[in-house]
């Protein structure tokens, strides 16, 4: 059963009040009503201000007669003045209980209205608010503590990086520039897919969003993500892969990815498994985000590199994004620490076999050393030959396979370079499988 976040009672909805044009009624004239002009004017609302001239203080007087942004009427507040059909009534005067009343009469008409120091009176609260062009951050303490949300608002605007408003004004030019060149309501998807990566990848920097946004109306091209799926066990996938397979438009898996890793792509996704990298290339040319899924790590043994290649000399150029190789995980399942203080102070990661199927150049025995072989099952008697014969291995050096690590038929045989192969025979060991050699096996491990 699907677990879900648990709802937390207590809290206010937090909007972003489009006030543009709507009727506001401001009540009294002191420097928590200035403040209120302030955040309503930035917001294009129409205000009103009522309040005898005598208790103005210099600021509002300077926004009547100098800005001129406020409609003032000079007296005191009347309760056919609510005739008018205001969107909003802030009251800011010193008289408790006729604000009390005030907020009453507002609540009797359906009209959203703010009590200063009355939190029991608000419909809703002033945030503390940190403006920087487009760019808004509201903190909120729900009137518990309106000068500690000062204080956090200060704090969350001194990390921010320089420019930062800029950066959101030309995301929001760059937005538009997209739209108008794929206008296609069926490719909003893909497009805001788009628009979101260059948040993540770029987002701080305006001068990149910049020049972006400034080039001629091509055609959005499709980015293609080299992906390592990990060894096997989809907690074990980085949070990045997971968030590109929910993502993309078009998924081409290897044959070893397990299904478990394949069941989180996107169900709105199209997914391709073993096919040419030309599957992928077409989902470019359309402007997809493309992901090419490999077992463990790409550049680990997985071709990677040859495919970054083949991407490159087509015009692109592929986003690596790591995984966790087997060549890590599996010993680790087996209680196999590579290095271990006394034991073992280096390892070496190979694999069983090379280019076009040769042998690989294996090294010489060393007792401080551990060997992690990779694809090595269907060599394991040329490969105990070498090591025997060739390299020096004492026929007790302790070894270990691990087949299908991290997935739920993961099972650990451990043994000797002597019985390397008649293991595989007599345990019907199949790949995947990794092959570790060295003592290293025995400091978790009782055999």
């Amino acid at each position: 059963m699907a677990s879900y976040a648990p709802i937390r009672p207590g809290g206010s909805l937090i909007l972003a009040w489009q006030t543009k044009n709507r009727k506001v009624l401001i009540v009294g004239g002191g420097q928590v009503a200035a403040g209120r002009i302030v955040s309503v004017k930035e917001a294009d609302a129409q205000v009103t201000l009522i309040c005898p001239e005598d208790g103005l203080c210099d600021e509002v007087k300077h926004r009547i007669h100098v800005d001129k942004v406020v409609d003032w009427v000079d007296r005191c507040f009347q309760d056919s003045d609510l005739d008018e059909n205001y969107d909003m009534v802030l009251t800011a005067i010193d008289d408790h209980e006729e604000s009390l009343r005030i907020g009453q009469l507002c609540r009797a008409r359906r009209i959203p209205v703010n009590v200063a120091d009355v939190p029991s009176m608000c419909d809703f609260y002033f945030m503390s608010q940190h403006r920087d062009g487009p760019l808004q951050i509201a903190v909120s303490t729900n009137g518990q503590g309106p000068k500690l949300a000062n204080m956090i608002r200060q704090k969350i605007a001194a990390s921010l990086p320089p420019g930062i408003g800029e950066t959101v004004r030309r995301m929001g030019i760059l937005r538009g520039k997209v739209r108008q060149w794929d206008p296609e309501i069926s490719n909003s998807g893909p497009r805001m897919r788009w628009v979101t990566k260059l948040c993540e990848d770029w987002g701080w920097s305006a001068t990149l969003v910049q020049t972006i946004a400034m080039t001629t109306n091509a055609k959005t091209t499709g980015t293609i993500y080299l992906v390592g799926g990990g060894p096997g066990d989809p907690e074990l996938i980085t949070v990045k892969a997971q968030r590109l397979l929910q993502t993309a438009d078009l998924v081409v898996s290897d044959r070893l990815i397990p299904q478990q890793v394949l069941d989180l792509v996107n169900r709105k996704s199209d997914s391709a498994q073993d096919e040419l990298l030309e599957w992928c290339l077409e989902g470019l040319k359309k402007g997809q985000q493309v992901v090419r899924l490999k077992i463990g790590d790409p550049l680990l043994f997985g071709r990677g590199g040859e495919e970054v290649l083949w991407f490159r000399d087509h015009g692109y150029e592929p986003v690596l994004v790591p995984g966790i190789s087997s060549a890590f995980s599996a010993p680790m399942v087996a209680n196999i620490p590579v290095t271990h203080r006394g034991t073992a102070d280096q390892v070496i990661i190979t694999t069983g076999r090379g280019t076009k199927g040769s042998m690989p150049d294996l090294p010489e025995y060393h007792p401080m050393r551990t060997l992690v072989v990779l694809m090595a099952v269907g060599r394991a008697t040329d490969l105990q030959q070498i090591l025997l014969s060739n390299k020096g291995y004492p026929a007790n050096t302790p070894i270990s396979w691990i087949e299908n690590a991290n997935c739920p038929e993961e099972r650990t045989i451990f043994s000797t370079v002597e019985q390397m192969a008649n293991v595989v025979d007599e345990q019907n060991i199949v790949a995947p499988a990794v092959l570790v050699v060295g003592q290293s096996i025995n400091v978790l491990n009782t055999l």
